[in-house]
């Protein structure tokens, strides 16, 4: 698979070659735009254009003559895509009373639990289908929990703040008009009661203006107590509530007792307002009808979680029956018809008990397998990569959750993240983020630098992790992108380790270089030792001065700072004492100043080199080596930055820029502590930038 990506960021073009049911690893310093092609796969498979144009590069934002844009090519197969990011850590996990959100879909919901899932929805799928599209029904079930949630229970009983309460406590205002109000009947009792009440009372606020009437402008001083007593009497929210409440009980209607709706059509038309014994009524109501629809919830989402560990199915399952004898104000007629076929489907359950039975223990089973098995696997990631933390997946069936605990303390912490230093969220949260992704099988799997931060046990207890487990229970053979900067991964899973990978693994390298980004296959036979690389530079038609360059480093490389290392060090210094230079094994004198060479080891120190550079001649290339045009030249024609570094550290050139000064001098001096690497001239690692700096500060020098 070849994806091209174009004017993304500093990218003007890339093209990045993904081996699929692989892990691809792409290797490039930093700077190369790794989380810009992350982000820009991520966007383009989702098909978020808005976002994706937010990645079009500065340059082009201004001036864009030829209306370019963001584009991803080649990313046409991959239908969903999961990256582990900073955004991801952030969003997804340490939530604060789980370690990772939705637990039960990663951890538990797997393949096999599905499968049992099924078995059992098909058992009890005559009960569930009676609400699945029954329109009746879901309307019943609405109303009587729109009946339920109008009042609300308190210690001392219905709460005066529920919305039905404040529409009854003060009586029906609409049936029963106030003395001095019944010339506007025909607008309270009217379908917009609500409104013309909010409308007239708005008028209020301008009646002191003028004896004119606020509405018409006719002359109405006489009639200012009669406008003013509309507002005072009537509140467009209490109506409102009023109008609510007595609509619910009409939908309701013969789904009530004939008792009941005698009594709650007395109630709604009550002219004074409630009494002690119509609360106690409406109370007895609320309860019953919440008691009633918290039953009917219970079988329309009927699964194996309603029974616990432990319980008998034939002998929970008669207790789901809807028996209205303990439903007083609900035993209708109406309301019998609506729920004879919900019993009559759990009557036939009940014959197929011990089917049920069989199926939720074997559920039940496989779930605690899961559990067990997903803790050991995080719990034994945690031990070897020394983590003193554990994982507990705790809860009941859905409400399950993974929480974190101390291996110093038994109580579950809160979260994660206040306790957890950086390293250790990192490396908790690209676990989780494995599981995520064995749950929702994206097409690739992109990790943008998910190890780089880590010490090397770590880094390597992580890849063993994502990797090196049952291909159910990892990401192996799943096709993944690894953007980072760190070679190690690569030098454990191409060489070091390859056999364990077992070619699960392809590797590259990037290179960005004037907006283009160049890909470098890397095998296994491209990361040598340091020693390898500098004996293959001799054996090479390297420049001389080149060649002494990577022989000096060869002798740093094996230790041996014997008479040939201290020759080319003075050589590189330009040291010419006595035509020698100086010997640094030797102490110092009281000056501070090494003793000059003795001949005889400086005589020694020249024979060992020439057997590495036949005819060498160490004033012949101290003479190059102090001719700054000379450098210059061989600097302008070196091919790869690692080289040009070299060469320029030979000018001792005085930089001003403090960082530059340190890459060179540090950065690239002393190679690296790993004992493989890449070759720096086929994979040229130095920042584009860094080598612009030096071309600049060489540009300046005559």
């Amino acid at each position: 698979m070849n994806i091209e990506i174009k004017n993304c960021n500093n990218i003007d073009f890339a093209k990045i070659s993904l081996s699929e049911n692989k892990l691809n690893i792409k290797f490039a310093p930093n700077g190369t735009g790794k989380s810009s092609i992350a982000k820009a796969l991520l966007l383009g498979v989702e098909g978020n254009q808005s976002l994706l144009s937010e990645l079009m590069p500065f340059k082009l934002r201004k001036e864009n003559p030829d209306n370019k844009r963001t584009e991803i090519n080649g990313a046409e197969n991959i239908q969903n895509i999961m990256c582990f990011n900073e955004e991801y850590v952030s969003q997804f996990v340490f939530k604060p009373e789980e370690l990772v959100s939705n637990s039960f879909d990663i951890f538990i919901r797997t393949e096999a639990y599905k499968m049992k899932e099924q078995e059992i929805e098909d058992l009890i799928r005559n009960i569930k289908q009676l609400f699945s599209g029954n329109q009746e029904l879901e309307a019943l079930i609405a109303t009587l929990k729109e009946m339920g949630d109008a009042f609300k229970l308190t210690k001392s009983g219905l709460s005066k703040s529920s919305s039905g309460m404040k529409g009854l406590s003060e009586g029906n205002k609409i049936q029963h008009i106030p003395f001095g109000l019944e010339s506007y009947t025909p607008f309270i009792q009217s379908p917009n009661s609500v409104s013309w009440i909010d409308w007239q009372t708005k008028g209020y606020d301008f009646a002191e203006l003028s004896d004119n009437c606020p509405f018409c402008t006719s002359h109405a001083a006489d009639k200012k107590d009669q406008i003013k007593k509309v507002g005072k009497e009537y509140d467009k929210n209490t109506i409102k509530n009023l109008i609510n409440i007595i609509g619910v009980i009409e939908k309701l209607g013969d789904f009530f007792s004939a008792d009941a709706k005698e009594k709650l059509g007395a109630i709604t038309n009550l002219k004074e307002g409630l009494e002690k014994e119509h609360e106690a009524f409406l109370t007895s109501v609320k309860s019953q009808i919440d008691n009633f629809s918290e039953k009917l919830e219970k079988l329309r989402t009927l699964s194996a979680f309603q029974f616990k560990d432990g319980e008998k199915v034939a002998e929970k399952l008669p207790a789901y029956k809807l028996d209205l004898k303990f439903f007083s104000e609900l035993n209708s007629e109406k309301m019998l018809e609506a729920i004879t076929p919900i019993n009559a489907s759990i009557d036939d359950v009940i014959e197929q008990a011990g089917q049920l039975q069989g199926k939720i223990n074997q559920q039940r089973n496989e779930m605690k397998k899961t559990v067990e098995r997903h803790q050991n696997a995080i719990n034994g990631f945690l031990a070897y990569a020394g983590y003193r933390y554990l994982v507990e997946v705790a809860g009941e069936g859905e409400q399950s959750q993974l929480k974190l605990r101390h291996a110093d303390h038994e109580e579950h912490l809160s979260g994660g993240s206040q306790h957890l230093s950086f390293g250790e969220r990192n490396a908790f949260a690209i676990v989780l983020f494995m599981f995520e992704c064995l749950a929702k099988k994206p097409d690739l799997i992109i990790l943008d630098d998910p190890i780089s931060s880590f010490d090397k046990n770590k880094k390597y207890a992580i890849l063993e992790m994502l990797f090196r487990r049952d291909a159910e229970s990892c990401l192996k053979n799943k096709t993944v992108l690894m953007l980072t900067h760190d070679v190690e991964p690569i030098i454990d899973t191409v060489k070091s380790l390859s056999d364990k990978f077992r070619n699960q693994t392809s590797a590259s390298f990037l290179k960005l270089s004037s907006g283009q980004v160049n890909e470098c296959g890397i095998g296994k036979d491209d990361i040598q030792t340091f020693s390898q690389i500098c004996k293959n530079a001799l054996a090479s038609d390297k420049d001389d001065v080149v060649k002494l360059i990577y022989l000096r480093r060869h002798f740093e490389i094996i230790d041996n700072k014997g008479d040939a290392y201290q020759v080319l060090s003075n050589l590189f210094h330009k040291g010419n004492c006595m035509g020698r230079g100086v010997d640094m094994r030797e102490p110092k004198d009281s000056e501070g100043n090494y003793p000059e060479m003795e001949l005889a080891k400086f005589e020694s120190g020249c024979t060992e080199i020439s057997n590495y550079l036949q005819g060498f001649s160490y004033s012949d290339f101290l003479n190059r080596v102090t001719d700054v045009n000379a450098m210059k030249s061989l600097y302008s024609a070196s091919a790869n930055g690692y080289e040009k570094l070299q060469i320029f550290r030979l000018m001792d050139i005085d930089i001003e820029n403090s960082v530059i000064q340190k890459f060179i001098n540090e950065t690239y001096h002393i190679e690296n502590e790993f004992i493989c690497q890449l070759d720096p001239v086929k994979f040229d690692t130095i920042p584009e930038y860094v080598v612009s700096e030096c071309d600049r500060i060489l540009r300046g020098i005559q």
